[in-house]
């Protein structure tokens, strides 16, 4: 979009609101401008409005529109579209910024290429912005900030993680050699992280999840009961993996039977009712069905769930060959997931 805030009328009745003085006079905006507060918010809500009935083909974050087709004939068409529902909100676009019909494009930091999407180097300029020793608490926070917006990309990402985190804990110990070791490790990865490619669309997605206690980073869920632990697993795997489940039917595999109780049934005679019920919201928006298994049958979910993946080295896991279980573990936030197609 050409100057995509500027787009926006200001409603008369707050445009007093961002009045300003200067030596010949004072003067309010009619338009939005960029540095008000809520103008990203506003402009992506205006903007999801207009486009969201094409969301099968188009992605928008704020003033940037990317159109996806298979067939330059169905781009021609998707364009043509989109096009009409620009002229028609009145909205307008920057004719030097439009790239038509490629093959490789960038957005976001991302270089995307015929189903498969790496960083771009700008993205991973940071690591050598950083030194190995970083005494700073908030330089710290800004390398842990760098380092998750490419964090699919970084196989057992977490396990490294985790001694860095407790540096920003109250009271912590000194900074000493496992803490560089960490931060170098981080950098190496970051230098030679691999390109990720799309699933295939045709096959429906099975998500095997079990409770694990170090895959909750949050203190007070450690507390939480087995079954609060098993419901959780469920939300923040299908949470992680949104993207993909969104508007598709799958199918979440458990050996807790409790879980498939409670999403399935009304939750206002259940002891934690209130936290049981938000997930249920959170989830309401998925289609998806809970299949209780046998714990021998979940092994997978199990394994990754366990402590000593913090601890040992795996085969599974250091094979270069298996893609699918690094980035399993990789994934894993609050519950040690399995997401893999069934066949």
């Amino acid at each position: 979009m050409k100057f995509g805030f500027w787009q926006i009328q200001i409603h008369p009745a707050d445009r007093y609101k961002t009045a300003f003085n200067v030596p010949f006079g004072q003067f309010q905006r009619n338009v939005m401008s960029f540095r008000l507060k809520n103008a990203p918010s506003e402009f992506q809500k205006i903007m999801n409005d207009i486009f969201n009935q094409y969301q099968e083909f188009t992605i928008v974050y704020i003033d940037d529109v990317l159109v996806f087709s298979n067939t330059v004939d169905q781009h021609f068409k998707h364009l043509r579209v989109l096009l009409n529902a620009i002229k028609s909100n009145g909205l307008v676009v920057s004719q030097p910024k439009i790239k038509l019909f490629q093959t490789r494009v960038r957005f976001l930091g991302y270089e995307i290429n015929q189903g498969i999407i790496k960083p771009i180097k700008r993205s991973l300029e940071f690591v050598d912005k950083f030194r190995d020793v970083i005494q700073d608490n908030t330089q710290l926070q800004r390398l842990l900030g760098c380092v998750n917006y490419i964090g699919d990309f970084i196989r057992d990402l977490r396990s490294i993680f985790l001694t860095l985190y407790d540096r920003l804990k109250k009271n912590s110990k000194p900074w000493m050699d496992e803490h560089t070791r960490a931060v170098q490790s981080i950098k190496s990865l970051a230098k030679s992280i691999p390109c990720l490619s799309l699933r295939d669309e045709h096959v429906k997605l099975i998500i095997d999840t079990d409770a694990s206690d170090i895959g909750i980073w949050n203190s007070a869920q450690k507390n939480y009961s087995t079954v609060k632990k098993e419901v959780l697993a469920i939300v923040l795997s299908v949470q992680k993996f949104q993207g993909d489940l969104i508007n598709k039917d799958f199918l979440v595999r458990t050996d807790s039977k409790a879980s498939k109780f409670i999403f399935e049934k009304d939750v206002k005679n259940l002891i934690s009712k209130q936290i049981f019920a938000r997930w249920q919201a959170i989830l309401s928006c998925f289609d998806f069905k809970i299949e209780p298994i046998k714990g021998s049958e979940n092994s997978l979910a199990d394994y990754l769930s366990r402590e000593h993946l913090l601890k040992t080295t795996s085969p599974m896991l250091n094979s270069p060959s298996d893609g699918t279980a690094s980035w399993l573990a990789t994934a894993t936030k609050s519950a040690a997931i399995a997401a893999k197609q069934s066949k």
